[in-house]
């Protein structure tokens, strides 16, 4: 099972430029961390050959995270938090040992933040 983070820990990771693969499943985290976006977070986005995360179903995604070492820390986010826990869950059924979710997803975060 993936493991969940809240707020504080993706706050840390963020803020301190941790190494991770960041799979955004369409939130605007710009909007939350302008300075840092450029400088790390749009570095760490798992990019499709085609079309955005948001509109790819967890197949395609699976698909292209295959080609990624299975040692990297990898975070999923989503609005609510349902869809990221479904898919880091089963990142983690396919070999990936660093696979987080935030909890109850971009919602959750901007609640915790204040």
């Amino acid at each position: 099972m993936a493991q969940s983070i809240g707020f504080f820990q993706f706050d840390n990771l963020v803020r301190g430029r941790v190494g991770f693969i960041f799979v955004n499943l369409g939130i605007d985290t710009n909007a939350v961390y302008p300075h840092v976006f450029k400088m790390h977070l749009e570095q760490k986005l798992l990019q499709l050959p085609e079309g955005d995360l948001s509109t790819a179903t967890d197949e395609q995604i699976l698909s292209v995270m295959s080609q990624q070492p299975k040692e990297s820390a990898v975070i999923v986010l989503d609005q609510q938090g349902v869809r990221s826990e479904k898919l880091a869950n089963a990142l983690e059924a396919a070999g990936f040992i660093n696979t987080f979710y935030v909890k109850g997803g971009w919602d959750q975060f901007l609640k915790d933040r204040t």
